[in-house]
């Protein structure tokens, strides 16, 4: 791959020296002089503004390393510029002179360089499409005709990382790395491939040196704060995303990262500030909308839940978590028929949920639809023992006079939870209605 790199100097006479020994070294195939430019920058502290000349560099990636340590070497500055690109898109011919211009013909010259080229082009096309095994197929041709070619290496990075095989993934990005250690690709891949393992610490430190290049690459940013979040280093992933936003405030992701990041932390203004702003650009995300909801659910605002639940339900009509707020708010408000009727659509999808089964027996209880609880309290013991569900069948037997069966059922809560005082209450008065006073009293005598 070729790589152009800039540097400055104070004059035109140590820029054309520095540029023509440069050339004499063989280490860049073409170097350009321009200037002079105007150069405004901090030193100790202290603003400078001075004129330079700019020395411009077109070499191979296999001298990249070589260069920049001759470039240390040999420029007059104590701390010099130097600032390195891949090019992306180069003539096959021009790459073969650069090649030939720095005598590594030997390496891959001539045909095989313009078969290289050609093969990891039509690799990566196929690996855009999505076709891995025929992509795989090339890219590894490729990479026998020139193994150290930078461009198919990431080629293989990427096809190995759309796979999930990471580890892999990784190995072609740090060959790439000990050629071209600021190799945008490669780092940017690495630190993807290494969040897929969860190794995000890993993927941090690959990312942060991706954005000693490209620091405004709002995505990456992102990917960072994503990470800390993971790693529950909240100030670390709120600065990341705050920093995204300040490039582009309208960017959906960095506001998705920061706004659910605050609704982790309960931190329910500034979630709402965030993910509110989201739903301005895009009232489509689901999961905001669930979050927007829980939000106001939590605070007992339930007409407010209500419309976020309703309009995730609109888009996505099977989303548990907003069939489940959507329940929940109207069991607070006491509309137990619409209970019922959110969460049976959960049932539906979900038909050994045992929770549900229990609360929506809860719901018919309430409604007075003693026969459709009973139905959802014996389907929730069938999946295994719960004693909600036993609750609720004793409580419908003692509304029904048939105070054995409600007995029975308390029973087969307190063996397992003694103290339960719930089913202790409820036991107690199945023994009041019986006209058993005694007996209710002891109950509760026992269990104080």
């Amino acid at each position: 791959m070729i790589h152009i790199g800039w540097t400055t100097i104070d004059n035109r006479e140590n820029a054309e020296e520095l540029a023509a020994a440069c050339i004499d070294s063989r280490l860049a195939a073409c170097v350009q002089v321009d200037g002079p430019i105007r150069s405004f920058y901090l030193w100790e502290g202290v603003r400078e503004a001075v004129d330079e000349y700019r020395i411009t560099f077109k070499f191979d990636s296999e001298t990249a390393v070589k260069l920049a340590s001759w470039l240390k070497d040999n420029h007059p500055y104590e701390t010099p510029q130097w600032v390195t690109v891949s090019a992306q898109d180069v003539g096959a011919g021009y790459w073969q002179w650069v090649r030939e211009s720095q005598g590594l013909t030997e390496v891959a010259g001539g045909a095989a360089l313009d078969s290289a080229i050609d093969l990891s082009r039509k690799g990566n096309r196929l690996l855009r499409k999505g076709q891995f095994q025929e992509a795989e197929k090339v890219l590894r041709e490729a990479y026998e005709l020139d193994p150290d070619n930078a461009y198919i290496l990431v080629g293989l990075g990427d096809l190995y990382r759309e796979q999930k095989k990471f580890g892999k993934a990784i190995n072609y990005y740090e060959k790439i790395l000990s050629i071209d250690e600021k190799n945008v690709f490669a780092l940017r891949g690495a630190g993807d491939a290494h969040r897929g393992k969860n190794e995000h610490d890993l993927a941090i430190s690959y990312w942060k040196r991706y954005l000693e290049c490209n620091e405004d690459d709002i995505q990456v940013l992102t990917r960072v704060g994503d990470s800390y979040k993971k790693l529950k280093k909240y100030s670390e992933s709120e600065k990341y995303y705050l920093r995204a936003l300040e490039i582009n405030d309208n960017d959906k992701y960095a506001l998705l990262g920061v706004g659910s990041l605050f609704y982790k932390l309960e931190k329910d203004d500034k979630a709402l500030r965030y993910l509110g702003r989201l739903l301005e650009l895009d009232e489509g995300y689901v999961a905001v909308l669930t979050m927007v909801g829980n939000i106001y659910r939590r605070r007992q605002e339930y007409d407010r839940a209500i419309q976020y639940y309703a309009k995730a339900v609109e888009l996505e009509p099977g989303n548990t978590f907003a069939l489940y707020g959507l329940g929940d708010c109207n069991r607070w408000m006491k509309n137990y028929d619409e209970v019922v009727k959110w969460w049976s659509m959960i049932l539906d999808k979900e038909p050994r949920n045992q929770v549900m089964h229990s609360r929506v027996g809860d719901a018919c209880l309430n409604t007075g639809d003693y026969e459709k609880a009973l139905e959802h309290y014996q389907a929730s013991l069938h999946i295994r023992f719960d004693p909600y569900a036993c609750q609720g069948m004793a409580r419908i037997f003692r509304h029904q006079g048939k105070y054995p069966e409600a007995v029975e059922y308390c029973r087969k809560v307190l063996g397992q939870s003694p103290n339960n005082l719930r089913v202790l209450e409820e036991l107690a008065e199945i023994y009041r209605e019986m006209g058993e006073p005694e007996k209710a009293e002891e109950v509760m005598a026992g269990h104080t």
